[in-house]
């Protein structure tokens, strides 16, 4: 099968600098050198070249922003960078029809721009993020939607996807619901997104956000608990410091309005053990909290070359506390370094609609969490013996976590899997997902850097 790459409306790159750079992630731990790199932009351009790919037994991964930090989004065939599937289609007045490759931060600024005033229901912390890339992995509602609205990936209408056949298809809960449900959380095993649909809803002005800050894990936790349940708030997250900080544990209770109607402290954050700081914002200063954070950290600690070797788990409603007493007191400045930051994100278990991203099997309680404790290394040489230190450490901490508090992965981190774990991971969901994987790629093409379907 031949192939001329001037038929691309996009770009194909083979050249050795072009190779080098894509060859890893921002974990920057694992190393793949691809054998050429697709700049697309069209569908059409994406079913060419996995076509192409099927016939040659080369494999193919996808990238947007290359987020992930273990290798996920690499491959030593045919990298597919998303950004230039970069067009948003339409706006409002309750979708967006957007390409893959948009950023998250883009959409919610155009949506916020357009009148009336637009959101999507479900923001991830960072929001420089691609949309087909969260969706691959689930989309945590890190910073908008956690407490009642679910994943981003339950607010999509409808997708188009290329298969690992190379054919376009445009998928939803109504057609091709498996292939649908297979590409939503499902690390980009059965097809490339290349477009979205997905909701839209009114978005508030301004954002109160209570902090409050602890030493003691009970109290942290009686408050956490008071908080999520409380009808006025909107979204709670937490972050955590090693012992000895002044603060090792603190609270993130935002409430979102207009100024007309502006909170109720008292309701919001009173009767609780801490007292609250009070912080407003506009809704857009408050959504890219994480965005300005992380921009800090580029310029001044050359964060983006530093090895991540993260550690990201969803754990049970009643074993979270549990969980957190025994792994905090053992955190030090090493586990986290000088640009990381532990994570806990509360998350309504009813609001999930999709098979995918797998979560802990039900416990009575109505959350789940993700934990994140994103470690950084001291510097861009850390010491030989660091990564090695950490990935065990990961692997120990998930051990732990799964086998005596139902912890399940949630995969953007530095945890080791074989393809049996990777079975054990979907649990029930694994058949369908089998299912899929042989229908829509057949020959195994597609994102061999979780190792979930071995290639060939």
């Amino acid at each position: 099968m031949g192939f001329d790459p001037a038929e691309l409306d996009g770009e194909l790159l083979v050249d050795e600098a072009s190779r080098q750079a894509y060859a890893t992630d921002l974990g920057n731990i694992t190393t793949n050198t691809p054998c050429a790199v697709l700049l697309p932009r069209s569908a059409q351009d994406v079913a060419a070249m996995i076509r192409f790919c099927r016939a040659h037994g080369i494999s193919v991964s996808v990238r947007g922003r290359a987020s992930t930090t273990f290798g996920q989004s690499l491959s030593d065939g045919l990298v597919i960078d998303s950004r230039t599937l970069d067009r948003v289609y339409s706006l409002g007045p309750g979708t967006a029809e957007v390409d893959a490759g948009v950023l998250w931060k883009d959409l919610i600024t155009a949506a916020y721009e357009h009148s009336p005033r637009l959101t999507p229901p479900a923001i991830t912390a960072y929001t420089s993020l691609s949309v087909g890339g969260t969706l691959s992995v689930g989309g945590l509602g890190g910073l908008v939607g956690a407490l009642h609205t679910g994943l981003q990936g339950d607010h999509v209408r409808e997708l188009e996807v290329v298969t690992g056949t190379g054919d376009i298809e445009r998928c939803s809960a109504d057609h091709r619901a498996d292939l649908f449900e297979a590409v939503l959380g499902g690390l980009g095993q059965c097809g490339v997104i290349t477009k979205a649909v997905l909701d839209l809803v009114p978005a508030k002005e301004r954002a109160r956000t209570y902090v409050l800050g602890y030493t003691d894990n009970a109290a942290f936790f009686r408050d956490l608990r008071t908080l999520i349940e409380r009808p006025c708030i909107d979204h709670v997250y937490a972050t955590l410091q090693p012992p000895g900080a002044e603060s090792t544990h603190q609270l993130y209770a935002t409430v979102l309005h207009d100024p007309a109607e502006p909170p109720d402290d008292a309701a919001a954050a009173g009767g609780l053990t801490a007292t609250p700081a009070v912080e407003d914002s506009s809704y857009l200063d408050y959504v890219f909290t994480i965005d300005r954070f992380v921009d800090l950290m580029r310029d001044t600690a050359q964060w983006g070359g530093l090895a991540k070797p993260w550690y990201d788990v969803w754990l049970p409603g009643n074993a979270m506390e549990d969980y957190v007493t025994e792994v905090h007191p053992t955190l030090t400045e090493r586990d986290l370094g000088p640009c990381g930051i532990s994570l806990i994100y509360p998350q309504r278990r009813a609001t999930m609609s999709r098979p995918h991203p797998a979560r802990p099997e039900p416990d009575g309680s109505p959350w789940v969490y993700v934990l994140d404790i994103n470690t950084t290394a001291e510097s861009r040489t850390p010491d030989p013996e660091y990564v090695d230190e950490m990935l065990a450490r990961n692997d120990r901490w998930f051990a732990r976590a799964r086998d005596h508090y139902g912890a399940v992965l949630y995969p953007i981190g530095a945890v080791r899997f074989t393809a049996e774990d990777w079975r054990a991971h979907f649990g029930d969901a694994w058949p369908a997902l089998n299912e899929a994987k042989k229908r829509y790629d057949p020959d195994r093409i597609l994102s061999p850097g979780p190792g979930i379907f071995p290639h060939g």
